[in-house]
């Protein structure tokens, strides 16, 4: 039940605050003639989801988001007790229970599609293709508890985990890549769910399903109000939907981790299939349209500019139609005003930020797949999409499919008479992919694919709604409904492999359980000794946000390796910084186990790790630092001069290091410097099975061991194909006290 309930209350929230609060405004408009005037009841609902959106954004931009959302979830709940009042003779209360309704519906299949594909029910967190989610994880926690339009040193204070751009988190003004929207729309889905996981915060996207939906409504018009509950052409509307919420492309964004990219490019399918759908009020449709590329640029400041191209393509197109100056001069300026109103503040930030992403980007490489093949590949990339790291990245059915499904749209699109949309959409398309594959741009090419693609699909799903009307077509719609449905399907069945290759990297349920005993101002030692690669930088980001988040503080030795994870430049020899470490967390992998845990038995442990209490730091600790190759079964291999962070209370009398280990082929009366912090080293002979023991006062200490010989590997001397310099193999390493005053087993 409880998991039925993680996938029913994203949906519910998010449907809640934007359909019943936006019926809400709906309804209060009709009390207006100057607004109502020249509004179908269907366009005001869109016109007023448009602006609880902007309210949103920029609500939580100034204040907590428990304040902002549940604030609009009881106004929602307002709106729909007001349309249940009116009853579904009223097409303005029809449409919105059938809206809030079958959105809530289509929110859960959604949600539910996305829980499967990560294993949320069995996993905390398990990782796509990237690892942009340790982004959106925070962000989504932050935006419900703090407001977003703060400066970075706030942040920084509030969870230590560094400023925008150091490394751990995208949160506040003047970041690169504005994506303070995406955590807002994240924090709403996460409402009901407060201690909602990695894995559950990114399937909620799947609730972004209510953009298309909302696109999709207009052209249902004139059928709400008939005394039926469901109207006739409302279960295509929800089948096309679902269809346009999980191509490929954006399918392709939340398995890359953009999750900012998926939620963007959802509102921009919405764009387009507003754009043409003819509506009574063209003011009402350019501020719609205006609005909503103002919201995609608070959520994603990239997508701002796809947006607002595909907006001008609809005023185009429609004062052509009309063949009207005027039509091209108002709707230009009102869309531009509502994009600029809605965007207030953020609209000199998205400048900045374009230009730094530009001057970053340029100088890195990126997976990439159509810049290196035919050029008339790209016409089938907005259905074949492109599977990152996929081998190949887009396979042949695939292009075939797409390459149909091109033609196709390019049919009907002359049939239903949306030829000059069609012809624009490809004019701008092909100009971006020009300069893409000119310029070898490898970021650009999924960038292109993730916001482009979204809005291809929306308008074979716009001409797919329309065809379906007539009579006897439906049968052709469905067929290629199913063609889109399948090319998605194949996508995640491709997908999934590689998805499931990144389990080693997962995060139990047991451990995310562990991370909440640690109270707030507790200190967490990490050993990261017995993981290594993706394993250890996954592992340690998400456990570092986990516990910052919480008011935690976590401190690690300084292993001297390159920085490769997010929190590896903040937190490498942030042991000096501890005062009185009160948890042990030993990460682990298969085949390996740290050396210096202490003896004692773990307050919680799986295969993948093990959490100590140090009792109110209470009880010594130690950590390898420098010159250690990843541990394995039951011993730890250094590759030279090594050392031993150890950390002591003040209780702990008489403190002793002890490390045992055995050299690597040492030489006969070989010797080992020991050194502890500055004072002078002290020499030792080596033997077989030695035991290092060396006193350790309060606090903080370094404990240095360098040999006294030229240290070789098993393969200069022909013993095996082994390359690593060895010097020594731990076994143990732990500091006992001699007088344990206040510890007592």
């Amino acid at each position: 039940m409880h998991y039925l309930w993680q996938i029913l209350a994203p949906g519910l929230a998010v449907c809640l605050s934007v359909v019943g609060v936006a019926g809400l405004l709906a309804f209060a408009g009709e009390r207006s003639r100057r607004i109502a005037l020249g509004l179908a009841p269907l366009q005001r609902l869109a016109l007023a989801s448009v602006c609880v959106l902007a309210l949103l954004l920029n609500a939580n931009a100034w204040l907590p988001g428990y304040a902002v959302f549940y604030t609009l979830a009881v106004a929602g709940l307002a709106g729909l007790v007001w349309a249940v009042l009116r009853g579904r003779g009223d097409p303005l209360a029809h449409a919105v229970l059938w809206t809030f309704a079958v959105g809530w519906l289509a929110c859960a299949l959604m949600v539910g599609l996305l829980d499967v594909l990560f294993a949320t029910r069995h996993l905390w967190m398990l990782e796509g293709t990237n690892h942009d989610l340790v982004f959106f994880y925070g962000g989504a926690k932050w935006a419900m508890q703090h407001p977003l339009a703060i400066t970075q040193t706030v942040v920084d204070a509030t969870w230590g985990l560094g400023q925008c751009g150091d490394g751990m988190q995208f949160i506040g003004n003047g970041c690169v890549v504005q994506r303070n929207g995406a955590y807002s729309v994240l924090g709403l889905a996460s409402m009901f769910i407060p201690d909602a996981g990695p894995n559950q915060v990114r399937s909620m996207v799947g609730v972004c399903v209510l953009f298309p939906l909302l696109g999709l409504l207009p052209g249902i018009g004139g059928r709400f109000g008939k005394g039926r509950w469901w109207p006739r052409g409302g279960g295509l509307a929800l089948v096309l939907a679902l269809v346009c919420a999980s191509s490929t492309t954006i399918l392709l964004s939340i398995i890359n981790e953009n999750i900012g990219t998926a939620i963007a490019a959802s509102m921009v399918a919405m764009v387009v299939l507003w754009g043409l759908t003819p509506m009574a009020s063209l003011p009402a449709k350019w501020l719609m349209l205006g609005g909503v590329s103002g919201c995609i640029g608070i959520i994603y400041g990239e997508a701002a500019v796809h947006a607002c191209v595909l907006v001008a393509l609809a005023v185009v197109v429609t004062a052509r139609w009309k063949r009207s100056w005027r039509t091209f001069f108002a709707g230009g300026i009102l869309a531009v005003l509502a994009c600029v109103i809605v965007l207030n503040r953020l609209l000199p930030e998205l400048f900045a930020s374009y230009v730094q992403v530009s001057g970053i980007v340029a100088q890195s490489s990126w997976p990439s797949w159509y810049i290196h093949n035919r050029f008339w590949w790209w016409f089938a990339a907005p259905f074949a999409g492109l599977l990152m790291t996929g081998q190949p990245a887009v396979n042949p059915e695939a292009l075939v499919l797409g390459m149909g499904l091109m033609l196709i749209t390019a049919l009907l699109a002359w049939r239903e008479g949306r030829w000059r949309f069609f012809i624009g959409l490809l004019l701008i398309s092909g100009l971006l992919v020009a300069y893409v594959q000119s310029q070898g741009y490898q970021y650009g090419e999924h960038k292109l694919v993730q916001m482009l693609g979204p809005a291809w699909s929306a308008l074979l799903v716009w001409l797919l709604a329309r065809r379906g009307r007539r009579r006897g077509k439906l049968e052709m719609v469905l067929l290629v409904a199913s063609v889109l449905a399948a090319l998605s399907a194949a996508y995640l069945l491709r997908a999934r492999p590689i998805i499931l290759s990144h389990m080693p990297s997962a995060v139990s349920h047991s451990m995310a359980s562990a991370l909440r005993l640690p109270q707030p101002g507790d200190e967490v030692v990490i050993d990261t000794a017995a993981v290594t690669d993706a394993e250890r930088y996954v592992k340690l980001d998400f456990a570092i946000v986990e516990l910052h988040q919480r008011g935690v503080r976590v401190r690690s030795a300084e292993r001297g390796q390159p920085a490769v994870g997010y929190s590896d430049p903040l937190f490498e020899g942030s042991l000096a910084k501890a005062t009185s470490p009160d948890w042990l967390l030993v990460l682990r992998q298969g085949g390996a186990d740290s050396v210096t845990h202490p003896g004692m038995t773990p307050v919680r442990e799986d295969p993948s790790f093990s959490l100590y209490s140090l009792r109110g730091g209470q009880l010594p600790v130690v950590v390898s630092g420098r010159g250690w190759h990843p541990c394995e079964a039951g011993h730890c291999w250094t590759a030279g001069t090594f050392s031993v962070e150890t950390f002591v209370p003040a209780s702990c009398k008489g403190a002793r290091l002890h490390i045992n280990l055995e050299a690597f082929q040492p030489p006969a009366a070989g010797q080992i410097e020991v050194r502890v912090g500055d004072v002078a080293p002290v020499r030792q002979l080596i033997a077989a099975g030695e035991e290092i023991d060396v006193e350790v006062g309060p606090g903080r200490s370094v404990v240095t061991l360098e040999p006294q010989w030229s240290v070789t590997s098993p393969q200069a001397l022909g013993i095996s194909a082994d390359a690593r310099s060895l010097f020594a193999s731990v076994t143990g390493a732990d500091v006992r006290c001699r007088i344990p005053d206040a510890v007592v087993e």
